[in-house]
């Protein structure tokens, strides 16, 4: 295999995400947060955080999934979310580390979850780390999944579908299906995934574009399901990882 243009160190990484080294933190179990601007920061939470308010922001904490729930969740009053510097550990149950609407991830790793993020409207995923997702009956492992959703932003992420502990590609680094407007894909490293970006048959898109992104080869069938599908822009910035060559839509070159 050639050798890589630039490094994988660029993307973000266990150095660059999570809870910064050396911050202590108080052990706490799970929240419930009602209250508008609430800042909540150096915790390790067992359990899960529900959030109903608008401007909350969690930093610099760890939260651990305690059962098959999630561990962050939003509910319709909850606005502008932001989770900065956090690690979110899933214990393998959680059936995702996020949902629904209406957050910003920022420097998260997550991880040890059946998907990454279930992604609604008005919601970033940015410089952050998903990985070593888990199998279990019926899942199909996703790093990031929006179905149904407009005003969507993943950029400058590590996306590894791939587990190489186990060689198991999983289902995709993201996936879209429904109605999605607004979509931009930019600046990942991706790398796994039966398709590394899966395009479900009934996405109904609008305005959903990949552009500079950098891909690996650990895939089962190719890069993009489903390439000129309506509303879908591949820009042929999105390159090879291992030689920096475009990637064409069929995920061959």
């Amino acid at each position: 295999m050639p050798t890589p243009l630039v490094p994988l160190t660029r993307w973000p990484g266990p150095a660059t995400t999570g809870v910064p080294l050396n911050t202590p933190l108080t052990s706490f179990g799970s929240l419930d947060l009602r209250r508008d601007g609430q800042v909540i920061t150096n915790l390790n939470i067992t359990g899960q955080v529900t959030v109903y308010a608008k401007n909350v922001t969690i930093r610099r904490s760890r939260i651990t999934s305690d059962g098959a729930t999630f561990p962050i969740r939003t509910f319709g009053s909850a606005v502008n979310l932001l989770i900065e510097d956090v690690e979110i550990d899933g214990r393998g149950r959680a059936p995702a580390g996020i949902c629904f609407d209406d957050y910003t991830l920022r420097r998260v790793n997550l991880h040890h979850v059946q998907d990454g993020t279930w992604l609604g409207s008005r919601t970033n995923v940015l410089d952050s780390w998903i990985h070593d997702l888990v199998r279990v009956p019926g899942s199909h492992n996703d790093c990031a999944r929006v179905t149904g959703a407009a005003d969507v932003v993943l950029r400058h992420n590590r996306l590894d579908a791939y587990r190489q502990s186990t060689s198991e590609t999983m289902n995709s680094c993201l996936t879209l299906g429904k109605a999605v407007r607004n979509l931009c894909f930019e600046e990942n490293y991706c790398n796994g995934g039966a398709y590394t970006i899966g395009i479900r048959p009934d996405l109904i898109a609008s305005r959903a574009v990949f552009r500079r992104n950098v891909f690996g080869r650990n895939y089962r069938y190719g890069i993009i399901a489903r390439p000129s599908h309506p509303g879908v822009t591949w820009e042929r910035s999105n390159v090879w990882f291992d030689n920096g060559q475009p990637v064409l839509a069929s995920g061959q070159g």
